[in-house]
């Protein structure tokens, strides 16, 4: 465990002197001309990705309830199918075989 820490250490020694910790988003800076807008427009793409995640759950959900007694219909037919196969053949079937 000391050893972990000690490499941890040794990274952030590193980083702290080439003062690169962080990826450079310098470029980012000169798109927004001030503070508040960044934190607004963060604020606005944090709620518009909620929004686009609501609505695709949304469709979804219609698109099961639109889709689900046809295919309960299949899921029955395959269950009896599947029983079907399960139950033991007689004795008279297994001699013909």
């Amino acid at each position: 465990m000391e050893s972990i820490r000690q490499w941890f250490q040794d990274w952030s020694d590193a980083c702290e002197y080439a003062k690169e910790c962080v990826p450079d988003f310098s470029f980012l800076s000169s798109l927004a001309p001030s503070e508040p807008y960044t934190a607004l427009l963060s604020i606005l793409g944090a709620c518009w990705l909620l929004w686009a995640l609501n609505e695709r759950s949304i469709r979804r959900s219609a698109a099961l309830q639109r889709h689900g007694p046809r295919d309960a219909a299949s899921a029955g037919a395959l269950d009896a199918a599947l029983q079907q196969m399960r139950e033991p053949a007689g004795k008279e079937e297994k001699l013909a075989a």
